[in-house]
């Protein structure tokens, strides 16, 4: 007794999408397998997908964990400062010195907190980067006020003073915003 196990060569039969019947399909979902054509067919890690599984669960560019949204604030307020601080000291130089120190603050970001981009990084790094060089614009000036007034006589600091923010404040300010706007630039 013997039984025959004949195979069936003939040619396979098109597949249709399961969103569209209409189509006829060869391709397949590389995760669930459901036919699809190539209108719902998305580029998956390894092969097409359909629209319900190559959509991904969360952005992984765009999704902050607290403890990261907390290392990028510090970090881009304590840069801010820096450049702040270097951009009423150094006057025109502070430019270049805010041009430089933008990058490498949102770089020291970055690799913080990993690569993320969009408008959740943004409303952190460049807010913060803004009040930092407030504050480092304002302990340069308190600085400077403290040295005038241990060197100068009665009523000389008041007039270096309003010399010194007359003639430095402007580039520190335009620092501070230089920074800003190459941070935002480089984590968009």
């Amino acid at each position: 007794m013997s039984t025959a196990i004949t195979a069936d060569l003939s040619e396979p039969q098109p597949l249709h999408c399961y969103r569209h019947p209409e189509r006829e399909t060869w391709v397949r979902c590389g995760r669930c397998d459901q036919p699809i054509c190539m209108k719902c067919a998305m580029d998956g890690p390894v092969g097409l997908r359909c629209k319900t599984c190559g959509k991904p669960s969360r952005d992984a560019l765009a999704s902050l964990r607290p403890t990261q949204i907390v290392i990028a604030a510090v970090l881009a307020v304590g840069g801010g400062a820096i450049v702040g601080y270097a951009g009423s000291s150094f006057s025109i130089f502070g430019l270049v010195v805010a041009f430089f120190g933008g990058g490498i603050i949102a770089e020291v970001i970055d690799r913080a907190i990993g690569i993320k981009r969009g408008p959740r990084i943004l409303m952190i790094a460049v807010p913060g980067i803004v009040a930092g060089g407030l504050v480092g614009v304002g302990l340069s000036v308190l600085w400077t006020w403290q040295q005038m007034l241990s060197y100068g006589e009665e009523g000389a600091p008041g007039i270096f003073l309003s010399a010194y923010l007359m003639s430095v404040l402007p580039f520190a300010l335009f620092a501070v915003v230089i920074a800003a706007g190459v941070a935002a630039a480089r984590l968009r």
